[in-house]
């Protein structure tokens, strides 16, 4: 079966390898400002590269705000931004309701990390049913027998667990509900896969529910409530150094996240190309939960404005991967990278 446009992207985007090609910067007389909004999951890699690129060109200004994938996505269809950035492509829907012009490209890939909050405990392991149980609010406290059983020899305090969740309509929910749904029927069936997941009750009629609004925010609630535990993109945990549980993956090993759990997670998606593995990657070390991060435009225009929006686009594909693992991303292979600009060109 042929694979979809979008399934071809990925399987040559988890190719491991940064591009080696070097942007060859264009220029602009007159100061543009360029307006974008969305995803937080990609927000630090984006910010570092918008910098970056105007360093290099003080007359172009992009600026991007973290607002969510789905306020991001609405604002772009309706007009009032540039560009949007989504950690997934369109429903067809959007798509309709956004034109025929709409170019999806995906720009970075990462990881969804579960960050936690125990003073002295830095080393957790959580098998599926207690990550499925944590977030279906049937786990309720630390020393929960099925945590207990995964950490063995480990003083776990006997304290609630506050779950922390996002506020806004977002795509790292979306991928954190995919994995859940993937790994527990229970909570396919009582939430699903979502955007904006309808939490279950048992979470809010405890008290044990606390929502942020972006990564950033979840983060920061994580990091203020001694028993949090809360889903964040990887750079959000790991540059502050905020503790991470090990997770259970497919094969029963209890993996962290890294440079080498994203590799095997990345080798098994493309041995068998099934869109599954980014929700439960399969393989020994395999770290359990990846997605990629579209940014969203309009194709065309020949305007001073389209022609820098593209030379953005155009430095981020190319010198800009160097800076993906450096702030915890996964860079696209130069096969990626290729594919991705023959497509932006074909669009002028």
């Amino acid at each position: 079966m042929p694979l979809s446009p979008a399934l071809r992207v990925l399987a040559l985007a988890f190719g491991a390898l940064v591009s080696t090609t070097f942007w060859q910067p264009s220029i602009a007389a007159d100061p543009i400002k360029i307006n974008g909004a969305g995803a937080s999951f990609p927000a630090p890699l984006y910010q570092r590269w918008f910098r970056d690129y105007f360093l290099a060109h003080p007359n172009i200004q992009v600026d991007y705000q973290p607002i969510g994938s789905g306020p991001g996505v609405n604002s772009f269809i309706e007009g009032r931004l540039d560009f949007a950035g989504s950690d997934q492509p369109l429903t067809d829907e959007l798509a309709q309701r956004a034109g025929d012009n709409i170019l999806q490209l995906p720009l970075t890939a990462g990881a969804v990390v579960l960050t936690y909050n125990l003073p002295g405990i830095d080393a957790l392991r959580l098998s599926r049913e207690a990550l499925a149980g944590i977030f279906l609010g049937s786990v309720a406290r630390w020393n929960d027998p099925l945590i207990l059983a995964a950490n063995p020899g480990v003083e776990i305090p006997d304290v609630p667990i506050v779950v922390v969740t996002r506020v806004d309509a977002s795509g790292t929910s979306l991928v954190m509900t995919r994995h859940l749904s993937a790994i527990s029927e229970a909570f396919a069936k009582e939430v699903g896969v979502s955007m904006s997941p309808d939490w279950p009750a048992l979470l809010r009629a405890r008290g044990g529910l606390i929502r942020g609004s972006g990564n950033g925010g979840v983060a920061a609630f994580v990091q203020a409530t001694v028993g949090a535990i809360g889903y964040v993109q990887y750079s959000y945990a790991h540059l502050p150094n905020m503790q991470m549980a090990s997770i259970e993956n497919r094969e029963g090993d209890f993996v962290s996240a890294g440079s080498e759990s994203f590799r095997a997670a990345i080798e098994a998606f493309r041995a068998k190309l099934d869109p599954s593995q980014l929700s439960d990657p399969e393989g020994a070390g395999a770290y359990p939960i990846l997605s990629l991060s579209w940014l969203v435009m309009r194709s065309g225009g020949d305007d001073a404005k389209s022609q820098a929006m593209r030379d953005v686009v155009r430095y981020a594909l190319v010198d800009g991967q160097a800076d993906a693992s450096k702030l915890g991303y996964i860079p696209l292979s130069e096969k990626a990278v290729s594919l991705i600009l023959e497509e932006l060109d074909s669009r002028k």
